[in-house]
């Protein structure tokens, strides 16, 4: 059961075991996802996009936060080893897989299997969180953008973000103000309120269901610098192995690697 937990700092070991976390993906949830992201309803038919699975991730983990910035959404792993559909219920089983620490916190690495029914297991998929050190951040400076080099890329995408579909795109996650309100932002050093970096990986799934919706995959997305609430990015991909999502002054906001894709 999905059940709410007090609120009190949880010590982050390796292997350490989730609650589970029980998950459906309807039509109606998805449209909802790809409406904030403006992405074409139905793009996908009766199959899910891997990319409101990796929403789940964030849920499953959310009794474990308990600040308004508990640990930044630093990447994305999922594997779709045979496609889900919309309807199915899943029952994710998650884990502690791996404890970095860096100069200015720790990387987090939860794993997870969604787990049908009957036991099998169609995808499977890592939260990357950083449990960022304040003092050492405000010491050494969270560092500068990484201009994006196009060269060999395509473009395949242009989204313009407005506030009222950044915060849409959170609508499961209303307690997520950084998302929300201006204050919030400010508060925690940011100029605006920023996306989730999932929607960028909601685009990198929608470039590469143009061409036919993937039925496994394995996608590596990793968010390097954030996406504010009215910035305009670019979306582009290379050989359909790579993709970029890059804001339209030049610096790169997420990268994503592409192996095992079947259409």
């Amino acid at each position: 059961m999905n059940e709410p937990a007090d609120k009190v700092a949880a010590e982050r070991v390796v292997g350490m075991v989730l609650q589970d976390w029980s998950t459906v993906v309807t039509a109606e949830r998805q449209a909802r996802y790809h409406a904030a992201a403006e992405v074409a309803r139905g793009l996908f038919g009766d199959m899910v996009d891997l990319s409101i699975l990796a929403n789940d991730t964030i849920l499953a983990t959310a009794y474990l936060k308990t600040q308004a910035v508990d640990g930044l959404h630093a990447g994305q792993r999922m594997q779709q080893h045979e496609p889900v559909y919309l309807g199915e219920p899943l029952t994710l089983k998650g884990r502690i897989g791996s404890i970095r620490a860096t100069a200015k916190g720790n990387i987090v690495i939860y794993a997870f299997d969604f787990r049908r029914p009957n036991g099998s297991i169609p995808v499977t998929g890592e939260l990357i969180s950083f449990q960022v050190d304040p003092a050492a951040m405000r010491a050494s400076g969270a560092g500068k953008p990484v201009v994006a080099d196009a060269a060999g890329f395509t473009k395949v995408g242009h989204k313009t973000l407005r506030p009222e579909l950044v915060g849409e795109y959170s609508f499961e996650f209303p307690g997520y103000l950084v998302h929300f309100d201006p204050k919030e932002a400010a508060a925690v050093g940011l100029p605006a309120p920023v996306a989730q970096g999932l929607m960028s990986l909601t685009w990198m799934m929608e470039s590469l269901a143009l061409d036919g919706v993937p039925k496994t995959i394995n996608i590596a997305a990793d968010f390097r610098s954030p996406i504010f609430w009215e910035d305009s990015v670019d979306i582009f991909c290379r050989d359909s192995t790579e993709l970029m999502v890059a804001k339209a002054a030049g610096s790169i906001c997420s990268l994503g690697r592409i192996t095992d894709l079947v259409r």
